[in-house]
C-alpha cells in the first residue's frame, strides 16, 4: 500500500521526532544523571515527553525547511 502524498509529511516528522527524541533523550540522560537503576524508566519517560513536543513543531518547522531550501538549490518549491 502506497503512502498518500498528504500524508507524507506528518510522517517524515514522525520518524524523525521518534529518532531525535529517543536520541538525544538518552545522550543527555547518560551524561547528566549516569547510569543509575532507573536508567531505562527515566530515559522512556523522557524520549516519550520530548516525542509529544518535538513532533508538531516538526510538521509545522520541515515544510517551511524544505522550501527554502528547494528555492535556494533553484527547484520549484511545492
Amino acid at each position: 500500500m502506497a503512502l498518500p502524498p498528504k500524508l507524507i509529511g506528518p510522517t517524515i516528522s514522525s520518524i524523525t521526532g521518534l529518532i531525535t527524541s529517543t536520541s538525544m533523550s538518552f545522550v543527555g540522560l547518560a551524561l547528566n544523571y549516569g547510569f543509575q537503576p532507573d536508567f531505562t524508566w527515566r530515559w522512556l519517560k523522557a524520549a516519550a515527553t520530548s516525542y509529544v513536543l518535538v513532533v508538531p513543531m516538526l510538521i509545522v518547522v520541515i515544510p517551511r525547511i524544505q522550501r527554502f531550501v528547494m528555492r535556494q538549490a533553484g527547484l520549484p518549491a511545492r
